[in-house]
């Protein structure tokens, strides 16, 4: 298993924040709303490629979502703001 994160409703909670790392990984995270609710809310996820920045990227929050950061994304961020308090297991 991996780690957990928990995202308190209507603010924005950080499942990555890396910064000079170029290595390619790819990850599956599972939401769980805490009070066995519905998973909703937003994602946003940026990236860059050192010094060129790229737009955040915005998606619905889903129960399973997964996410991939390439070989040039030196700095990549995934963070979520849900609806209902959720918990974030990263696999």
């Amino acid at each position: 298993m991996g780690r957990k994160v928990t995202c308190p409703a209507g603010q924005w909670t950080a499942i990555f924040d890396h910064a000079f790392v170029q290595l390619p990984n790819a990850w599956t995270v599972s939401f769980a709303a805490g009070d066995g609710g519905t998973v909703a809310g937003e994602v946003e996820e940026k990236r860059s490629s050192w010094i060129f920045p790229n737009p955040p990227t915005t998606q619905p929050l889903q129960p399973v979502m997964n996410f991939r950061r390439g070989w040039w994304n030196t700095f990549y961020l995934v963070r979520v703001k849900p609806t209902r308090d959720v918990i974030a297991q990263i696999g």
